[in-house]
């Protein structure tokens, strides 16, 4: 228990330094990408050598000190070095999709970042060398039966949150980790069932990808809403079993992926002392990320800041 107290403690204590909204939206206002980089150099050390960057490598950048914090937390928290894992993990998964996808001759090597041309043995060998062995099984025999690629990215989110509700065992009943994992199993499951029915992917394939338990949405709620012929029609399905009226499929996965970061800022600034709290500010911080690399798209490509701030997740 000492190392929780003390691994809240020390999230607790970084809660200052989450970037505010009007920070995000003075971001927003960077004259150009070198411009938003100098303005994030007091924020994240980790940029005050870079002159020069590519959207790229200023995401890989913060992630990287995003996975920084994580390992200090996991050494901190031995006890949920596992379920803190898994959180590290949701930064590190887009890099084995992208190798899995070149293992299927889906992408190619010019399309991957950072990626050379590797055999699709030796891919095999670097995605089990970090840990994404059974996901990558697990993808590929889902991609093999639907010969879809986005559901490449859809198994491996699947796995790791089937993966956290096992090491929440291992922690026990720690304040906003039940929650948390409620959440992400809404968020999952909503975003999947309306994009894939607005994508046209086989209803069969979705169904199966549906977590089934864990969320506040019951399955067979969800496996009635991918029966509806139509996005508009499963939106009109879910408000009629209790799910808010919105005025779109987008405004409705747009609410669902709010509830957490909503649900985080609440345990993290109410200052629980143990793993409650550290899941609160990885969230928040891996959000804030998220936030500055949707802004750095649309400095580097100078579109309109009402236009790309309107997808921040607050």
């Amino acid at each position: 228990m000492y190392g929780f107290i003390y691994a809240g403690v020390r999230a607790s204590a970084k809660k200052g330094g989450l970037l505010t909204h009007q920070q995000l939206m003075e971001l927003a206002s960077s004259k150009d990408l070198r411009d938003l980089v100098n303005r994030l150099k007091d924020h994240y050390p980790v940029l005050v050598s870079k002159l020069t960057l590519s959207v790229e490598e200023l995401e890989e950048l913060l992630l990287e000190s995003f996975r920084g914090e994580a390992d200090e937390f996991i050494s901190a928290a031995p006890k949920a070095a596992h379920l803190l894992r898994l959180v590290k993990r949701e930064s590190e998964e887009q890099d084995a999709i992208e190798l899995l996808k070149q293992h299927l001759n889906i992408l190619q090597p010019e399309d991957i970042r950072g990626h050379k041309k590797v055999g699709k043995e030796d891919a095999m060998n670097q995605l089990a060398a970090r840990g994404f062995s059974k996901e990558a099984d697990d993808a590929t025999h889902i991609y093999e039966k639907y010969k879809i690629p986005g559901l490449i990215d859809v198994v491996f989110e699947r796995d790791r949150i089937l993966a956290m509700f096992r090491a929440e065992k291992e922690v026990g009943a720690m304040s906003g980790v039940g929650a948390y994992l409620k959440y992400k199993v809404d968020v999952f499951n909503t975003t999947l069932v309306l994009r894939g029915i607005r994508n046209g992917i086989d209803r069969k394939a979705l169904e199966e990808l549906l977590i089934p338990r864990g969320g506040g949405i019951d399955v067979t709620t969800l496996s009635n809403a991918l029966k509806q012929s139509d996005v508009e029609k499963a939106v009109t399905f879910l408000e009629s079993v209790g799910v808010s009226k919105v005025e779109s499929a987008r405004m409705v996965e747009r609410a669902y992926e709010e509830k957490i970061p909503k649900m985080m800022t609440h345990v993290h600034y109410r200052g629980y002392l143990d793993i409650g709290a550290v899941l609160g500010y990885l969230e928040l911080k891996l959000a804030e990320i998220r936030n500055v690399t949707r802004i750095a798209n649309g400095v580097n490509r100078k579109l309109d800041p009402k236009v790309f701030t309107q997808d921040l997740i607050l």
